[in-house]
């Protein structure tokens, strides 16, 4: 059957198609010449090598190589003159020099000038910036520092070391909004957080502490020496060290009354009895919070290390804030609790046993079937 279009909307896209260049349909990943391969990785390291879509739009070729001179800047002056108006290409320039010009360059940087003239034919554009990424790929063991253009007055050494410095923090920050200013905030926080925090044991959900030498000699002499107390302290400029000093004559949680700092956090070690060791926490009130949850938050650490010293010797522990709270019974109640604990579990039948509202079924370890049951024959049940 006929199909009748308007003449405007007829016309209006074939105009479109005229302007886009035929870009409809276009591939817009070209080929590498193997020409542009050649004379990048050339012995005689050229400066420069001018990339052009050929005439077909089918793939990417060297239109030109500049030779390289003694200087970058002075071959820079170079590349401008080889760029044609309303036809878009890219131009590789090698930044190394013999005059230095560009610091710590070496023969693997590169820039890649894209040249993108007003006027020029939107096919032609698009081609250019797709193959940006492709020469990328084509010689990813190279760093390339893109660097954009549309007027010839950009080209020029200046003001591409420029554009392509690395800014300083001042300068990254004034061109940023407020709203990237403050992300930039929490994220640079957070980090000096992660810095400062305490390290992880492995595999532990706790942090290590680091203990010095004279808290492990005070820890020998409390573990051997029965009247003697080991006082730890947090030490180091981030207090995540350990320091140790030693209190004479005290044989119980009582006699450490008056011995304690009122404003310190601290670990105390004592014995009490033959074969078990007292770890106090103390807490003070007055003693700064952050002290305070950074003693909280070692202490698994400080129970590993007197575990590793101990021996055979059990290890209870106290959290005290008071010194009405330092009594001769402290850690006692949890001392029956764990021998308690030790004495059930030896009482305890061996073998298998049901879940609660199960039965074993016979011979797997049960005793006598369920009412009804019967044991059957070869299965280890009752006879």
């Amino acid at each position: 059957r006929l199909e009748f279009r308007p003449l405007g909307v007829a016309s209006a896209r074939a105009r479109n198609r005229r302007q886009a260049g035929g870009a409809e349909g276009m591939n817009a990943f070209l080929k590498v010449h193997e020409d542009i391969a050649a004379a990048v990785n050339s012995d005689s390291k050229p400066r420069a090598v001018k990339v052009a879509v050929d005439s077909k739009g089918e793939s990417l070729v060297a239109a030109k190589v500049f030779p390289a001179g003694p200087s970058l800047a002075e071959d820079f002056r170079a590349v401008p003159e080889a760029l044609e108006d309303g036809i878009p290409c890219l131009v590789l320039v090698r930044l190394s020099d013999d005059a230095g010009s560009l610091p710590g360059a070496t023969d693997s940087d590169w820039a890649m000038v894209a040249w993108t003239p007003g006027g020029s034919p939107v096919k032609l554009r698009m081609l250019c910036a797709s193959s940006r990424k492709t020469l990328r790929d084509t010689f990813g063991s190279l760093s390339i520092k893109e660097y954009p253009v549309t007027e010839k007055e950009e080209v020029s050494f200046e003001q591409f070391r420029e554009a392509t410095r690395e800014l300083t923090s001042s300068e990254r920050r004034q061109a940023m909004s407020l709203e990237e200013q403050v992300v930039e905030d929490v994220k640079e926080q957070s980090r000096k957080e992660q810095v400062a925090a305490p390290k992880m044991l492995v595999g532990l959900a706790a942090v290590a502490i680091a203990p010095d030498d004279s808290f492990n000699d005070s820890l020998t002499r409390a573990i051997s020496t029965p009247g003697t107390v080991a006082v730890g302290k947090l030490s180091g400029p981030k207090s995540e060290g350990l320091s140790g000093e030693v209190l004479e004559s005290v044989t119980s949680p009582a006699g450490l009354r008056g011995k304690l700092p009122s404003d310190v956090p601290c670990y105390v070690i004592l014995r009490c009895g033959e074969a078990r060791l007292l770890l106090i926490s103390w807490l003070p009130d007055n003693a700064p919070a952050r002290l305070r949850m950074k003693c909280s938050t070692f202490k698994a650490s400080v129970v590993q290390l007197i575990r590793n010293a101990a021996g055979s010797l059990s290890l209870g522990t106290a959290e005290v804030t008071d010194e009405d709270d330092l009594t001769d019974d402290l850690g006692v109640q949890e001392a029956k609790a764990e021998d308690s604990g030790t004495q059930s579990e030896a009482t305890k039948p061996s073998g298998f046993k049901p879940p609660v509202g199960g039965f074993a079924l016979p011979g797997m370890g049960g005793g006598k079937p369920p009412p009804g049951g019967v044991a059957l024959p070869g299965l280890g049940g009752p006879k």
